[in-house]
């Protein structure tokens, strides 16, 4: 029976290419996202599939809701928490807006959205949260980008003990060559991305880490080597990183 899947932050990079990749193994794949659909070229945004919706708006929640009455969804299969912003420059010079538009995206909407669809989630279901290397990793001048997708990890951590009959999982994707380098500030000159993987590749592998059931998931050998570094050496690992800073 095919899967009714919810994706957040679906409309570009590894969310785009995640949901491809469902539609095309026969499930019924709903994305949110900010843009309006005439913004939209890809055939996966349709009317009945596709939910525009700001997580950094406190109404994201009801208007997802909303979108499954009125759609006659009473259930879904799989939950994917993608959507996520950056920013990049010193935290001193990183103003009260932009941290509060950061933490309500990356944070306080994947929390308050899993609270209102639980209801929703069948038997069965799993919910997603993809977080980031970067919750193990310092990296500096992405200070509370990092804060937010630790913090978001620790809240799938102990949701995991309390919805037992759901599958919970947490999924750490590196950096990838995506669009959202440029959006968080990132100078040209600094930007390689010929050096990291496309978000195809690394779609491809979240799509078959999600069939898993192993509860936490680190895409790429390196970052698994860096997140270990990065959680049992913390004081050798932040010397290394504040002399590359």
């Amino acid at each position: 029976m095919a899967r009714i899947v919810l994706i957040t932050g679906a409309t570009s990079g590894i969310g785009l290419e995640l949901a491809k990749q469902f539609h095309a193994g026969g499930d019924k794949v709903i994305i949110l996202g900010r843009k309006g659909r005439d913004e939209l070229a890809y055939e996966l945004f349709y009317q009945t599939s596709y939910i525009q919706a700001d997580l950094s708006q406190e109404d994201a929640g009801a208007r997802v809701l909303s979108f499954l009455r009125l759609a006659e969804i009473s259930r879904l299969d799989l939950l994917i928490h993608n959507a996520a912003i950056g920013y990049y420059g010193s935290f001193e010079n990183q103003g009260k807006p932009s941290v509060e538009t950061l933490l309500q995206t990356n944070l306080y909407a994947p929390i308050a959205l899993t609270h209102a669809l639980l209801p929703k989630m069948s038997q069965s279901g799993k919910i997603v949260f993809v977080s980031s290397v970067a919750a193990n990793l310092p990296v500096p001048d992405y200070a509370v980008y990092g804060a937010s997708k630790a913090a978001l990890s620790g809240f799938a951590r102990n949701l995991r003990l309390e919805q037992t009959e759901l599958s919970i999982q947490t999924i750490y994707p590196g950096a990838t060559r995506t669009p959202m380098h440029e959006k968080s500030g990132v100078p040209r000159g600094k930007l390689k991305l010929e050096r990291f993987p496309s978000a195809q590749e690394v779609a491809s592998k979240l799509y078959k880490a999600i069939d898993s059931k192993r509860s936490e998931v680190t895409i790429g050998q390196g970052n698994s080597v860096l997140r270990v570094l990065g959680r049992y050496f913390q004081p050798l690992l932040d010397t290394v990183m504040r002399r590359l800073a």
